[in-house]
């Protein structure tokens, strides 16, 4: 555990253009680059352990976590590109929602509850700052975490803002805006599946059909 504290310790703030920058470097195996981004983003990962060992109810595996997630971190700083459309540190926070559910389902024997671990996960994971759906890490967020956007925006904006991109999905296709509604408002595939008459792989298929359209909406509001 002493060298998280010491990585905690030694963490830094950068920038977004001096992260773009270094990101450049490290993918050119300039080793300070990398370390310097990885303190810069540090506190991020550490937050991500955290709520793992809190939603398995252990934190004696808090280092293993830490470990995991800075694995992810270093493959998604290696896998940017700005052809991605979005901000290193959007990917970046994207990848890390999807390392920590991925962290849950590959350790599903650390529960400490007899709960069903597919409901369950399904439930606890998916909130208003998760993934639509965690195939893919590199799919921007439809609607982000209103602490998420800092003072961006106040709450009537953030709410007009979330009106406009279910408006604009609703006109593609209002089953679509429908399962995308009801999934923030953390609803399970299953329990969407029911409202909608049909499997809960069929609503993750109409999610990954349409992932290229929710990206496009995301990035034209946000």
């Amino acid at each position: 555990m002493n060298w998280i504290k010491e990585l905690l310790n030694n963490a830094i703030e950068l920038p977004e253009n001096q992260k773009a920058n270094l990101v450049l470097k490290a993918k050119e195996g300039d080793k300070k680059s990398k370390e310097k981004l990885l303190l810069s983003d540090i506190k991020l990962i550490y937050k991500f352990a955290c709520e793992i060992c809190q939603y398995i109810e252990n934190f004696e595996h808090l280092e293993d976590a830490v470990q995991f997630l800075i694995e992810i971190y270093l493959k998604t700083l290696l896998s940017y590109s700005k052809d991605k459309g979005t901000k290193f540190s959007t990917y970046v926070y994207q990848a890390l929602i999807w390392g920590k559910q991925e962290y849950i389902r590959r350790n599903r024997s650390l529960f400490n509850t007899e709960k069903n671990h597919d409901e369950a996960l399904d439930k606890k994971t998916l909130s208003i700052d998760s993934p639509i759906y965690d195939d893919s890490f590199s799919l921007l967020e439809v609607i982000p975490a209103k602490d998420e956007l800092g003072n961006l925006v106040d709450e009537i904006a953030y709410e007009q803002m979330k009106e406009k991109i279910f408006r604009e999905l609703s006109k593609k296709n209002e089953k679509l805006a429908l399962v995308v509604l009801r999934r923030l408002e953390g609803k399970t595939l299953k329990e969407i599946g029911l409202e909608l008459g049909c499997t809960k792989q069929r609503v993750n298929q109409i999610l990954k059909e349409n992932s290229a359209f929710l990206r496009e909406i995301c990035m034209k509001y946000l």
